[in-house]
């Protein structure tokens, strides 16, 4: 039996647990939990690790030598669909897919833009030299779904008014563009067939470049120029009012959806150079003609960029949905909501009859299934667990998981699980403060987390629940700080979690008393 072999691992590591205990009790005491009690004396500590799996089902938890049977009820959860996200963005979405399992996902974008604050053009060059200008989309490699060699086309427009501050995935950009003057088109693939095996594998990027008018490019110079009004350009909330910034949809093709990390306008110019050689006392004189290229405006993560998503959920998910699967989706689409057994592992552990209880850890592990698709969609990389009356505040924040009201976890794809670790200061809280209702109501959504990585050295014992998944510690460890979490649009992924089969594992001291 598993929990056997719980019991002799947990012997193994008496010693070490009995440290971490021990300083758990210092920090218990600080947090003012009243359970915890000041010394460890006239007793025996022991440590209790709780692993339920929440199906419903009786189990056996061990208390030394003794074993007692639970009850652990099947976790109540909803599939909710919201078809509203916040989709601002330093990453865009841009083309069409239609998945049988997933359903149609359709993609453009509206960016404002950031302009240089001078021009990198030589006053000597006159604008008749100016030749052409470009913008150019960046697509980093890899960053699509759907077939490469699909025919695509996009068109661009020149937005005539400022873009609202409340914008989300439903934003229509009618009345904030004119369909009949696009400023350029383009026809592309994603397959980098014209490229050389050897090129492409050395090129971060395929560009998507979209040829502009000379006369853009000519009046974009001679506003530089212009000592009236080339300060404008010195701050984007002036450059806003100039330039209200553009409109990219996707005008044919479906099949692949890329992601733009990077969009900027660019303008060609020509200019001669005179090379003068002497040989043999011979004198040459080389005039040649090259082309120069300078960025004038681009994105970047202090203008708006956002994301117009429009996605249909297949017939095949609806109906998982209406059967109580645990559906996710991205880009927006289906997320989670359930209630977290909280109150049946407050009961456990006040239950235990110990002078001395001292909270050491929680997690939740929830298994993932991936959805049979042939467009290569996956589980998201990331969810967050939010506490559902706090959703709305902690995403129009930009918050980061504190581990108390919000947690995050990791799609492990070896064992097809997330696990929301570090979960004991959400315990301390309740047993602290009570238990409410709205304690336990928690929304599971995906999210797009970014860490700072920071070497360290050091030992350290790896707690019960890590051996129990068979994790192993190292004296040299990446600690890894999160710095950035926004909701999941980089790409659409969907998963179905089998919240049935969803485990806690609490871990906590307790004293026999002699």
């Amino acid at each position: 039996m598993r929990y056997k072999s719980l019991r002799k691992t947990l012997k193994l590591l008496a010693a070490p647990l009995l440290g971490i205990a021990a300083g758990a009790v210092f920090a218990s005491c600080e947090d003012n939990v009243s359970t915890v009690g000041s010394a460890l004396a006239n007793g025996e500590v022991q440590i209790a690790l709780d692993s339920l799996i929440w199906d419903g089902s009786e189990q056996n938890i061990y208390r030394g030598d003794q074993k007692h049977l639970v009850v652990c009820p099947k976790i109540s959860y909803s599939t909710i669909f919201d078809d509203a996200v916040d989709t601002r963005s330093t990453t865009n979405l841009i083309g069409r897919i239609s998945v049988p399992e997933y359903g149609d996902l359709n993609c453009s974008y509206v960016s404002q833009m950031l302009s240089t604050t001078s021009l990198d053009i030589p006053d000597s060059i006159p604008v008749s030299q100016v030749d052409s200008m470009k913008l150019v989309l960046y697509v980093p490699r890899g960053a699509l779904t759907g077939d490469s060699l699909a025919p695509q086309q996009l068109k661009v427009f020149r937005l005539n008014k400022s873009l609202p501050s409340d914008i989300d995935n439903r934003f229509d950009p009618t009345g904030y563009y004119d369909p009949q003057n696009p400023l350029g088109s383009r026809s592309y693939t994603l397959s980098a067939l014209g490229m050389s095996d050897s090129l492409y594998t050395h090129k971060p990027y395929i560009n998507i470049e979209i040829p502009l008018s000379k006369e853009m490019a000519v009046e974009t110079v001679n506003a530089y120029r212009d000592d009236k009004i080339n300060s404008i350009f010195e701050w984007p909330q002036t450059f806003e009012k100039y330039f209200h910034g553009i409109y990219v949809e996707p005008s044919f093709g479906r099949g692949c959806v890329a992601n733009i990390v990077y969009t900027r306008f660019v303008i060609f110019y020509n200019y001669k150079t005179t090379e003068t050689t002497t040989t043999d006392d011979k004198t040459t004189t080389t005039t040649t003609t090259k082309v120069g290229t300078t960025g004038v405006f681009e994105s970047s993560p202090i203008v708006l960029n956002s994301n117009n998503i429009s996605y249909k959920p297949s017939e095949y998910l609806k109906s998982l949905a209406s059967d109580n699967e645990a559906i996710i989706t991205t880009p927006g689409g289906f997320r989670v909501n359930f209630r977290f057994p909280a109150k049946e592992l407050l009961d456990i552990y006040r239950q235990s009859q110990s002078k001395l209880s001292v909270v050491s850890d929680l997690t939740l592990s929830i298994p993932a299934e991936e959805i049979e698709n042939d467009y290569g969609l996956t589980p998201p990389p990331y969810l967050i667990m939010v506490r559902t009356s706090k959703l709305a505040e902690f995403l129009a924040s930009n918050s980061l998981p504190d581990n108390t009201d919000s947690f995050y976890a990791e799609y492990n794809e070896k064992i097809q699980r997330y696990t929301f670790s570090s979960m004991r200061n959400y315990m301390l809280r309740l047993i602290k403060d009570g238990l409410k209702d709205e304690d336990i109501d928690f929304t599971i959504i995906p999210a797009n987390l970014e860490f700072e990585e920071e070497q360290s050295s050091s030992n350290y014992y790896n707690s019960l629940y890590s051996l129990y998944y068979g994790f192993s510690s190292s004296s040299n460890s990446v600690k890894k700080y999160l710095t950035k979490c926004t909701p999941y649009i980089l790409n659409p992924t969907m998963c179905k979690l089998h919240m049935d089969q969803a485990r806690t594992i609490f871990i906590y001291s307790q004293q026999q008393m002699k």
